[in-house]
């Protein structure tokens, strides 16, 4: 049986209602993974080894899963255009494939299987270098960087990097725990004991390390997900999983490229948990979980609600796609 997908279409008009319109996907996988080439192109991931692709704007999408890994969850994909893709799986064994030719076959490029490796976002600069985390192993994340478009990966030794808690780790949430951005920052946010911050402005050679003021203090709290839109400002969403009435802070905004953080008191995104968030332009944003959406019109000054269920989301040329459960996917 073939499931909906929901088409939401959001006007940039502020005060507009969002329209929404039922489009049809073929799969009830959990998908958190999602990449948007264009307005016409997106790719998504997620459960039971699941990649779909659209290339007509979302009127068919086409099953282009990798053969012999339905057994894993590809939390995270990026996209660079309609043939060429890298996904990334969560847990062991923790794989990154890539394919050049539209999802017809993939090629692994990078395997672990040592104890205690969970990927949890992966993100690039630009077609050739990109960046990836998995929670730590004693008190070091363990991340690995690639420079030649995802076809080879290199761990970045332990020393440069700060500690964290014992076996911290990130949110495989939505793909974007981990975010690049400008020209040469990167930022890897974490939960649990605290809502630890990662930076680094030379594309991962040195980093320091922060804090947002979003909650933290068990193993469902903490920073679930980053957007900037430009070098310095940006914001940060989280709270708690297990449901927003456990959630008190969960959207934080920058005006220094993620040095320091400031929370929003808006009462219809302050106490929402949510699992990512994007800046469709300078003006709109959109924070989504499971449990709702929020979105601001105006630059994040005043936000606004809509009942809905989307794990993640992705941005490209004035559209914003969602993904969630049961193979929903969005367009706004």
């Amino acid at each position: 049986m073939k499931k909906l997908l929901l088409l939401i279409m959001l006007s940039g008009v502020l005060g507009a209602q969002p329209q929404i319109t039922n489009l049809q996907s073929g799969s009830s996988a959990s998908l958190r993974g999602i990449s948007a080439v264009s307005e016409v192109t997106c790719w998504v991931s997620g459960s039971e080894g699941t990649v779909l692709k659209t290339i007509d704007g979302g009127i068919s999408f086409y099953d282009v899963s990798p053969k012999g890994f339905d057994t894993l969850q590809f939390r995270d994909i990026h996209a660079f255009n309609k043939d060429t893709a890298v996904i990334l799986s969560a847990g062991l064994p923790a794989v990154i494939l890539k394919t050049t030719n539209g999802g017809t076959s993939w090629k692994p490029v990078y395997t672990n299987t040592s104890k205690g490796i969970f990927f949890d976002a992966m993100d690039f600069w630009d077609e050739n270098t990109g960046i990836a985390f998995s929670d730590a192993r004693g008190t070091k994340l363990f991340i690995i960087k690639t420079i030649d478009g995802g076809e080879t990966w290199t761990k970045i030794p332990d020393e440069k990097i700060p500690d964290v808690e014992k076996g911290q780790g990130g949110f495989a949430a939505s793909g974007t725990c981990l975010k690049t951005f400008g020209k040469n920052s990167v930022i890897i946010g974490l939960g649990g004991a605290s809502a630890a911050t990662l930076l680094s402005t030379n594309r991962g050679a040195t980093w320091l390390k922060g804090t947002t003021p979003l909650d933290y203090g068990s193993p469902s709290k903490g920073n679930f997900s980053f957007d900037f839109k430009n070098d310095l400002e940006g914001y940060c969403a989280g709270g708690d999983y297990t449901g927003d009435s456990a959630t008190t802070n969960s959207i934080a905004k920058t005006n220094d490229g993620g040095l320091r953080w400031q929370l929003e008191r808006d009462p219809a995104v302050a106490a929402k948990y949510r699992s990512c968030i994007s800046y469709l332009d300078d003006n709109i944003l959109i924070a989504t979980s499971r449990t709702g959406i929020s979105y601001s019109l105006d630059g994040g000054e005043t936000w606004s609600e809509l009942v809905a269920s989307y794990y993640s989301s992705s941005c490209s040329n004035k559209v914003v796609w969602l993904s969630g459960p049961k193979g929903s996917i969005a367009k706004l």
